[in-house]
């Protein structure tokens, strides 16, 4: 597992906030940069897989333009992930700022997809998905994961038409997404990843369970490779920035 960061980033980048980064539009001020809290989750990595802030990437409106001039959905930079194959395995999140968070005031979640492929490989490649580590407060578990498969979703959960080398905006909280439990808790019905469920199903499902550990974007293992980004996670009325100097926090409207 390599977690990488350009140093290049600090040096070039520093009047970021100030000229190149603009917040969405009825934001409030964002709080300062806080990469502290975010970063690569070793417990859950193995491999020679890496995600780290970056800068880009730009996209095409549609693949038969020369330029990619699709700036990335906030600021300037985005969250990158490099997953050369099945036996990689990387997830970068946040392991403090969520405990506790019930899963019923969980109302909105979006983020956006830049995936990095020649269209005629594109439909089979499976994007990062969005993980939830929670406590069910249910029976003899007390942990299992909460896992959104943006591949296997639909509209509105997913863009209807999912194209490659592009920004695309994902939302799990939407109908026709797809989510899937780790580990089976009693009482719940479905939600598998052979049979899994929307998100609306899962929270009704489990009304006592509350985020434990992280929330995190996840890549592998036993998926395949991925090239590519996310960017602009939105929890409710709460934005991450991924930018190449941290993880930018800012309260807007929906």
């Amino acid at each position: 597992m390599r977690f990488q960061r350009f140093a290049v980033c600090a040096i070039v980048f520093t009047g970021l906030a100030a000229v190149g980064a603009v917040a969405p539009a009825g934001a409030k001020p964002a709080d300062p940069y806080s990469p502290e809290k975010w970063g690569v989750i070793g417990r859950n990595s193995a491999g020679n897989a890496s995600a780290f802030l970056r800068l880009g990437p730009w996209g095409r409106e549609t693949p038969a333009e020369p330029a990619a001039t699709q700036a990335p959905p906030y600021g300037m930079g985005s969250l990158g992930f490099i997953v050369g194959g099945d036996s990689d395995h990387i997830q970068f999140g946040n392991e403090t700022d969520f405990a506790g968070m019930r899963l019923a005031d969980i109302d909105v979640l979006r983020y956006w997809i830049f995936t990095a492929a020649d269209e005629d490989v594109f439909p089979a490649i499976k994007p990062p998905t969005l993980n939830l580590e929670v406590d069910p407060n249910q029976g003899m578990v007390d942990y299992t994961s909460l896992v959104y498969l943006p591949s296997e979703s639909a509209s509105p959960s997913a863009p209807a038409v999912r194209a490659a080398g592009r920004w695309q905006r994902y939302e799990p909280s939407a109908a026709n997404g797809k989510w899937y439990l780790t580990r089976p808790v009693p009482g719940v019905i479905g939600c598998t990843q052979a049979s899994p469920c929307s998100f609306a199903v899962l929270k009704a499902q489990l009304p006592d369970a509350a985020i434990s550990f992280s929330v995190a974007f996840n890549k592998g293992s036993q998926d395949g490779p991925f090239f590519g980004a996310v960017d602009g996670l939105l929890i409710n009325d709460t934005l991450y920035d991924f930018e190449p100097l941290g993880v930018r926090k800012f309260q807007i409207g929906r």
